[in-house]
């Protein structure tokens, strides 16, 4: 049987990334601001393809939101509380696949335009 990881090359991670996590940064007050700050380590290209978008009227407006799967080098630690820049627009991670469990390459599906959780 054909493994699956043998569907991504190194020569398909064209776009530009920056996966980010949130952070605590100290105010000045004694209090603390989330702040998005980039995961050291993570990969910088992908592979990225649209799978859906939709649009939604909300608040006397239309709001746009699209779907997209990434598939990037496999790094541990990314969790569904993470984000990612993909042409500067922030997306919010929903699933993570580990391909085949062979920690080679990641599959993320990804909502941009669309509010975190």
């Amino acid at each position: 049987m054909a493994c699956k990881c043998s569907d991504y090359t190194s020569g398909m991670l064209r776009t530009d990334v920056v996966f980010q996590r949130v952070t605590k940064t100290p105010d000045g007050a004694g209090g603390y601001t989330d702040a998005w700050a980039a995961i050291s380590g993570a990969p910088t290209r992908a592979h990225v393809e649209a799978m859906s978008g939709s649009e939604r009227y909300n608040s006397d407006r239309v709001e746009a939101g699209v779907r997209y799967r990434v598939a990037v080098r496999y790094v541990s630690g990314l969790t569904v509380k993470d984000a990612v820049l993909i042409d500067g627009k922030r997306s919010n991670i929903r699933f993570i696949n580990n391909v085949e469990f062979k920690s080679r390459w990641l599959v993320i599906d990804v909502d941009e335009g669309v509010a975190p959780e």
